[in-house]
């Protein structure tokens, strides 16, 4: 199993609003979805940090988000999401 098909499994899983009788099923999926990635963002922007304090380049945050090191220094960099 590729971690990809690992995490989705997992994602598949949370049902935080689901059952919730005032949402369809699919807007239950999609808040749920949008909570779990804004959670996965402030995570990401964590570690990120840490990883700059323990000396990681740019590029090789970059390479593990699977972006450009310039996407990164963009996002997470001075005047970016940081």
């Amino acid at each position: 199993m590729s971690a990809n098909s690992a995490a989705f499994d997992h994602v598949a899983g949370f049902r935080w609003r689901q059952g919730d009788p005032t949402l369809a099923d699919a807007e239950a999926r999609l808040c749920d979805l949008g909570l779990l990635r804004s959670v996965l963002e402030e995570v990401v922007e964590l570690t990120v940090t840490d990883a700059r304090a323990d000396g990681v380049t740019w590029a090789r945050i970059g390479d593990a988000l699977g972006v450009t090191h310039q996407a990164v220094i963009k996002r997470y960099g001075k005047g970016g999401g940081l």
